[in-house]
């Protein structure tokens, strides 16, 4: 019997980690379903596969988010999913070029901690404005989950803290699903022509390549670090961009989004439970069959989700991913470059401007010390 209920508390740890990073995927998901076309089917299903596939390579739970960047750009003209996909695929192929020659890893080299934890910081604050604005849109219900989130957390701790909000979330959706119809969209495989690759490449690629290569490769392997220790022991400069890389290219071709791993998903999904790939597992073949058997109607059951509780669990995100710049909190250069990259990461709205801004302040830093100290000798 106690065998039994320590597999079902594992279980219900395994659930709420799970469903950690939602409150990324689903907004980002709905619009780019509704303002570029993209087909819900394709696009949840791509998501679960990549889910499910990096979870067995990296036997850890690993986020899958749509590329932020190049949504934003996409969502904001209007672009159609056909030159998002091309853009996604040119994306994937820049990431297996820059891993197979070990360009990823030399590249990785040149960020400090400094500039990795200003990284994580200002994303973290980029995450906790973005939740404000969700919450906002549905006040009460984020008061609620709040009380419930803070006292699962810092009450009654053995209570996974994702359970009774997801419980709370899937009532309240039940109400706001108009239609349920069976089955998928129908998929429609493509090459993208070249007009569509260059257009994919200039206006979208250009603008992610170095937030994706900052955030979604060196972030994520730092953090990973942090968060699993020896179980990251597959999260590389490599591993990490072939995995983006090899995913793109199949999304972009089944017509899906473009996606990465975040670590502010990785944060998110173990923060909320997530200590193995069992919960990969669980929210990848969930998206699986949100996409076979709902494909219809998955804008509708993803959008009756509240936006207050996506807002609380963003929330919670954010604040968890700025703390881990307390580990540089005595060395005061340190403080100094991570708070000029997050301070322009967020401010400007543009974590490339910010770390770039961040690499180069390292880099003027460390000449002037080094300058000082021929000077005394």
């Amino acid at each position: 019997m106690r065998v039994f209920s320590g597999k079902v508390k594992h279980f219900m740890w395994d659930l709420s980690g799970a469903f950690g990073d939602i409150g990324v995927l689903f907004p980002i998901a709905i619009a780019l379903i509704v303002k570029n076309g993209f087909n819900p089917t394709a696009l949840f299903l791509m998501a679960g596969l990549f889910y499910v596939a990096s979870a067995y390579y990296f036997k850890i739970t690993m986020p899958v988010q749509p590329l932020k960047a190049m949504s934003a750009i996409a969502i904001a003209t209007g672009l159609s999913s056909e030159v998002m996909a091309a853009g996604g695929i040119a994306m994937g192929i820049i990431l297996l070029v820059i891993a197979f020659t070990g360009l990823s890893v030399k590249l990785g080299g040149i960020f400090p901690a400094s500039v990795i934890r200003g990284i994580q910081l200002g994303l973290g604050m980029m995450l906790v404005k973005t939740s404000l604005n969700l919450m906002t849109d549905d006040i009460l219900i984020a008061a609620i989950v709040g009380i419930i989130l803070i006292a699962c957390v810092f009450v009654i701790k053995r209570i996974p803290p994702l359970i009774p909000v997801l419980i709370l979330g899937i009532v309240l959706s039940l109400k706001g699903i108009k239609t349920v119809s069976i089955g998928p969209v129908p998929l429609t495989p493509d090459m993208p022509g070249l007009d569509n690759l260059w257009v994919g490449l200039t206006l979208l690629v250009l603008p992610q390549i170095a937030l994706t290569f900052g955030n979604a490769i060196v972030a994520t392997e730092a953090t990973g670090r942090i968060l699993y220790s020896e179980r990251a022991k597959r999260l590389n400069l490599k591993s990490i961009p072939l995995s983006i890389g090899i995913a793109n290219i199949i999304s972009g071709v089944m017509g899906g989004a473009p996606m990465c791993h975040g670590c502010g998903g990785l944060t998110a999904h173990c923060k909320f439970g997530a200590t193995s790939e069992k919960s990969g597992y669980i929210i990848g073949f969930t998206l699986i069959a949100l996409a076979i058997l709902f494909g219809h109607s998955a804008l509708s059951v993803v959008s009756a989700f509240p936006k207050g509780i996506m807002g609380v669990l963003l929330f919670y995100v954010g604040v968890q991913h700025s703390l881990f710049i307390k580990d540089i909190l005595k060395d005061r250069t340190a403080i100094l470059i991570a708070s000029a990259t997050a301070g322009l990461g967020f401010l400007l709205n543009n974590l490339t401007i910010g770390f770039l801004a961040g690499i180069v302040i390292h880099h003027v830093l460390t000449g002037f010390a080094k300058t000082l100290n021929v000077l005394k000798n």
